[in-house]
């Protein structure tokens, strides 16, 4: 989430629910002496400076931190007469009072449910819009009165606190107070300056880190001494050290955040994700057009079709009843085998079962991916072409390397010499290879060390795609679908093309479809062109889930498959966080796996590492010592944070035969309890930032909400 910011329609807004973490409530104090308009630089004065610091917290990586936290913004200024209440600054139009002014607030304190205000930051922004410089620009006339401010910022997180009774135990909001100031305190009155001790907020700072466990992070816009002076209130205040690098002050604040959300730990949910192995017609005539007649012209082919518009724009779609709106590929685990001649055997796996697989199946079968000279110059130029297979473990790591390329052969015909030949269709070949592969698959993943568990429920499907009659012995067919049927896997069966239409193709296809399912189900014809196969693939897809959920128990607070690095998605997290005490010498790494998004796991500043971006020295991520109450982290332990789950619903496949059935239940957990949270706490350095499956419609879980209630830590 970090560096250039890619266009989006809108912010991210993760408004609570279910399966969500319990957000922090953060307030910003803003510095509004007359310090401020002294300049911080050539081109901006430090209220220009500090403006913009706030509405890039509020906009930085589409939303991210304001979308994930409750905020508020409070302005600071000197209260004229500390024991007379309500006064106000002389020529100060603005609105302080008692030298503050809460512009914004989490909730309306006045309303009677006291609901928080979601994702509010450009409530701050229009805000601050309309805020001008201290006294328009004047050089003096209101002071820093920064104890006077953190009393309010104290006394404001205690309102909230009194205000929502509920939120206490594994509920409990973690406060988190950011000060913007040009560092130099003054007295209540605003006379004296650095003076009296008794107007120091250092204490305040440090009372409210000690006892209340409320962090306060500090962003310096002054000069060297007021530096100094911020440098002493963050240290006071669990954070190490002022910051006077905008980028850097919101990068510690998005590790923040990531570490609040870290501690909602996702429910075991692999083993509820169904397998696909696509098993794929690798015969010549997926080469050529008119009938088998001639060979195609590039993106002609129905290997092409395969390729382009098959695979990987099925997985790049939601398939109902899972959903209207998650693509397919972020909640399965999806493998591709290949069958061919039976002499040479040309049947091979392309990719094991694994995630993202869309643009890996597409190198895997991309013509120009396996045509080297001299024996290929023109992919789709026609016979004779020699195919060099290759396998990459550079562009594909992982779990299911080597990543296998394929082509069908296309070898000259003397009957056709316009044709692709030389490759002919043993399915048989294919469906014993994957057959095979299956007891190795489930064995593998049911490792505890594997990197997408399995159970003995998890779904294994097949999918099968042929573009015409086979060349195999029927009993051989036959006798590999029903015994993995028998070994719980059905075989969905497609006829793509124009010779799948054949009154040959059509019988022997109709036959597998029978020996693949137990009988169910027919084959699913899919035409040549994109629309008619992704139409297959919808319903076959739809089938698949129906069955799914109404056979396995889904956690809604399961994550979506993170496909970030492996298969061009974009990571969900935010960049590492660089040192503010040296920027040239920092040092921050996020651990990639497939199908996995990395934290940021350590951050070397100076000599002193801690985990989860903390550090000992004084650096601007989380604070790693101090209080344990109210839910704050110290050296790694972290506060429950509960969730709440439900049950999904199913519908009607909209097939004959095999068709699963299901019914809603009470939306509790396995045994019918309604009081087990969907997901449990763990240690700040969680992998993987909750996507939460509700969030984005998932299993259409919204016809019913749990109250968060009991806290599973068994997992």
């Amino acid at each position: 989430m970090g560096g250039s910011e890619p266009s989006r329609a809108a912010p991210i807004c993760i408004e609570e629910d279910q399966c969500t973490f319990v957000k922090p409530v953060f307030l910003i104090a803003l510095d509004y002496s007359t310090a401020m308009n002294a300049m911080f630089d050539a081109d901006e004065t430090r209220w220009q400076r500090a403006v913009a610091a706030v509405q890039a917290i509020v906009d930085t990586n589409n939303g991210y931190i304001q979308g994930n936290i409750m905020l508020a913004l409070m302005r600071f200024g000197h209260d004229p007469d500390v024991d007379q209440p309500g006064t106000t600054i002389a020529g100060d139009a603005s609105g302080l009072v008692d030298g503050q002014k809460l512009d914004v607030a989490w909730y309306d304190a006045q309303a009677p449910d006291k609901q928080y205000f979601q994702c509010n930051g450009e409530a701050v922004k229009d805000a601050l819009a309309t805020v001008p410089p201290p006294l328009a620009g004047a050089p003096t006339g209101i002071g820093a009165w920064t104890a006077g401010a953190l009393a309010r910022a104290e006394a404001l997180f205690a309102a909230g606190k009194a205000d929502h009774p509920e939120e206490v135990g594994p509920d409990a909001r973690r406060p988190v107070l950011i000060v913007i100031t040009q560092g130099v305190w003054t007295d209540a009155e605003g006379t004296q300056v650095l003076q009296p001790p008794s107007a120091d907020p250092v204490p305040v700072a440090s009372d409210m880190w000690i006892n209340e466990a409320i962090p306060t992070y500090v962003l310096s816009v002054g000069d060297a001494a007021g530096t100094a002076e911020a440098n002493k209130l963050a240290a006071a205040g669990g954070t190490g050290q002022a910051v006077v690098e905008p980028q850097v002050f919101k990068d510690a604040l998005k590790v923040l955040v990531l570490e609040i959300i870290n501690q909602v730990e996702e429910p075991i949910c692999d083993p509820a994700r169904p397998r696909i192995m696509f098993i794929l017609d690798g015969s010549s005539s997926m080469l050529n057009v008119m009938g088998d007649s001639v060979h195609g012209a590039m993106g002609q082919t129905r290997w092409d079709l395969l390729r382009t518009g098959g695979i990987a724009v099925a997985l790049n779609d939601p398939t109902p009843p899972l959903s209207d709106v998650v693509p397919l590929d972020l909640w399965t685990i999806v493998g591709a085998a290949v069958f061919g001649g039976d002499s040479p055997a040309e049947q091979k796996l392309l990719v094991d079962y694994a995630p993202c697989r869309g643009s890996v199946l597409d190198w895997a079968l991309d013509p120009q991916t396996s045509c080297d000279a001299p024996g290929c110059d023109e992919p789709w130029g026609g016979p004779p072409i020699s195919w060099t297979f290759k396998t990459d473990e550079i562009e594909f790591p992982g779990p299911t390397t080597p990543v296998q390329s394929h082509v069908p052969r296309c070898d000259v015909d003397p009957q056709k010499p316009g044709a692709c030949a030389g490759s002919g269709a043993f399915v048989h070949l294919g469906l014993e290879l994957v057959q095979g592969h299956l007891a190795a698959a489930r064995a593998s993943c049911m490792a505890v060390d594997a990197p997408f568990t399995c159970d003995a429920q998890t779904k294994f499907y097949n999918v099968l795609i042929m573009d015409g009659p086979y060349d195999s012995d029927d009993a051989a067919v036959q006798a590999s679908l029903e015994q993995m049927v028998v070994d719980g896997v059905r075989t969905y069966v497609v006829g793509l093309g124009e010779l799948a239409a054949a009154p040959e193709a059509v019988e022997q296809l109709t036959m597998m479809a029978a020996w693949g399912s137990g009988g169910g189900l027919d084959f699913f014809p899919a035409g040549d062109s994109q629309v008619e196969l992704q139409a297959a693939l919808a319903a076959i897809f739809e089938h698949m889930f129906t069955e799914v959920l109404s056979e396995t128990m889904i956690d809604p607070c399961c994550s979506l498959l993170a496909c970030g690095g492996l298969d061009g998605g974009d990571d969900l997290e935010p960049d590492p966080v660089p040192d503010p005490s040296d920027t040239d010498s920092s040092s921050s790494t996020t651990g990639e796996e497939p199908g996995t998004t990395g934290a940021a796991t350590s951050t070397t500043t100076g000599g002193a590492t801690t985990s989860d971006g903390a550090t000992t020295d004084g650096s601007t991520s989380a604070p790693t010592s101090g209080p344990t109450s109210g839910g704050a982290t110290t050296d790694g332990a972290t506060t429950d944070t509960p969730t709440t789950g439900g049950q999904p619903g199913t519908g009607a496949p909209g097939e004959s035969g095999d068709e699963p059935g299901g019914a809603d239940t009470d939306g509790g957990a396995p045994g019918g309890t309604a009081k087990d949270g969907c997901a449990c706490t763990s240690a700040a350095d969680g992998e993987r930032m909750l996507a939460p499956l509700v969030g984005l419609g998932l299993l259409g879980l919204g016809r019913r909400r749990r109250a968060r209630r009991d806290v599973r830590t068994d997992r």
